[in-house]
């Protein structure tokens, strides 16, 4: 498939079949994120799938359990919603990543700490490069016949849900994936053309 085809085509998709989908279908797509460009080559990703129903079912549970928590309200227990939809794929992948400190991070950490408050929570090179990877990701799942949601909804949970899939200090979670074959497709929404969106100095 043509990447431009690829990149028009992909949409978050939010149900799907419950067809499995095979491992080696998953690790092409994981080799695709693995392509991606990240600052000083850290690659500083990995991918947590899960399949097993029952371990679906408890983050379910957890991020079901913190929005009644915040929001004080209850949601419909057998449909989806923004933080929950994950558990109704029939795999999510989970998107781990790692600090990433450059050079230039550490002299400006070092010498002008204001500087480095802006590159670490507006710039954030480290998190650039994972979510480079995850745009590849759903690249290859949608070239390979695949419907993802690239979600941060559940992560209102966040440190429940690293407990659970036992992601440690210094790496956390940044995103959860939905991923199977698509049920229905809504309407994809038009994008701003080019000129729009471009300015040439």
């Amino acid at each position: 498939m043509d990447v431009f085809e690829a990149m028009k085509g992909r949409q978050s998709i939010r149900k799907f079949r419950k067809d499995a989908v095979p491992r080696d279908h998953i690790l092409r797509m994981v080799e695709a994120a693995s392509w991606a460009p990240t600052a000083g080559n850290s690659q500083n990703f990995r991918f947590v799938v899960v399949q097993d129903k029952e371990t679906l079912a408890r983050m379910k549970g957890i991020v079901d359990e913190i929005v009644k928590r915040v929001t004080g309200k209850e949601g419909p227990k057998d449909k989806a919603t923004n933080h929950n939809l994950f558990a109704f794929a029939p795999v999510v992948v989970c998107v781990i990543g790692s600090p990433y400190e450059s050079l230039t991070d550490k002299a400006l950490r070092e010498k002008d700490p204001e500087r480095h408050k802006v590159r670490r929570f507006q710039v954030n090179p480290g998190l650039q490069g994972v979510s480079a990877g995850v745009a590849q990701f759903l690249l290859a799942a949608y070239a390979l016949g695949y419907g993802t949601c690239w979600m941060t909804g559940p992560l209102i949970a966040k440190s429940e849900l690293e407990s659970a899939l036992s992601v440690r200090h210094p790496e956390e979670l940044l995103a959860i994936v939905a991923l199977g074959k698509p049920d229905a497709a809504p309407p994809k929404p038009p994008r701003k053309p080019a000129e729009e969106i471009t300015t040439f100095r």
